[in-house]
């Protein structure tokens, strides 16, 4: 039998190996395009474990299905939630945003084509966020929904839910591979939230530089914070740095404590991930 197609990057472990057999524990799985990333945390709302369990990256429906299906069905997954509740979620950037009082479960579909086309090999779910009168409305292959419990939450929609309205403009950019996504708060309101598909560092630059002049905000007006796959001093960062004054990275959430071995990783590397486990 050929061994698994994914390798396990990252493990944090509990501080003791008694948290770690707690009646009530919860487990937060993320699934994206180029892996599972599996966050636990206990009712007291401590996260004492976390794990990455890596694939190639995929943009072919089938493909990534299959690898995902591999892995929940491997020894490695089943031993790491075994004895927890579950709780899924899907990272994808086919999403868009409808106000609530406009939202018709019968419409969504033909939203959703609206800006990704055709969904005959897609589920089209809904999610409604807490803190806006708005519902999310995204996509999953239907071969990767029947590998999954339900119900299925996007990683995407728990995130932007989890943001707190700026009075100030305040936009947040999430690198994830070649993708990015880009929310922008203007007088204490939504005003974008996107993805970007982008090939070059010097692109996400581009993209958010053209957004704030699309909504008429100063560049040195708007605060920008940062999280995913960036690091101080990196391309992405220095581009933005020269253009940008208010620039930080995101911190994980206050309402969460953390085991002592999640200091080995920056507190702005998995945002989506500590989101849903804050619910």
């Amino acid at each position: 039998m050929s061994s698994p197609l994914f390798k396990e990057k990252i493990y944090l472990k509990a501080d003791n190996e008694q948290e770690t057999v707690q009646n009530g524990l919860l487990s937060f799985v993320d699934i994206s395009r180029s892996g599972i990333q599996i966050l636990k945390r206990n009712k007291a709302f401590k996260v004492i474990e976390f794990i990455d369990l890596k694939f190639p990256f995929s943009t072919e429906n089938g493909v990534w299905s299959n690898r995902v299906k591999e892995i929940l069905e491997s020894s490695v997954f089943k031993n790491h939630v075994d004895g927890t509740e579950a709780v899924y979620s899907v990272s994808e950037h086919n999403v868009t945003l409808v106000p609530s009082s406009l939202y018709s479960e019968k419409e969504s579909v033909k939203n959703f084509e609206f800006f990704f086309g055709d969904s005959k090999s897609m589920l089209i779910l809904n999610q409604k966020l807490s803190n806006s009168d708005t519902t999310g409305i995204f996509g999953i292959p239907i071969a990767l929904s029947e590998s999954l419990p339900k119900p299925i939450q996007s990683s995407y929609f728990n995130w932007l839910d989890s943001l707190v309205d700026s009075s100030k403009a305040k936009a947040h950019v999430v690198v994830v591979e070649k993708q990015f996504a880009l929310v922008i708060f203007k007088d204490g309101k939504l005003v974008l939230s996107n993805w970007f598909d982008f090939e070059k560092p010097a692109d996400v630059l581009y993209y958010l530089m053209a957004s704030l002049e699309t909504l008429k905000i100063l560049h040195s007006e708007i605060e920008v914070v940062l999280s995913g796959d960036i690091d101080k001093n990196d391309e992405i960062h220095s581009g933005i740095s020269k253009f940008i004054s208010k620039l930080s990275f995101a911190k994980r959430p206050k309402n969460l404590t953390y085991s002592y071995s999640f200091k080995e990783i920056p507190e702005h590397r998995f945002p989506f991930i500590f989101a849903a486990a804050c619910a």
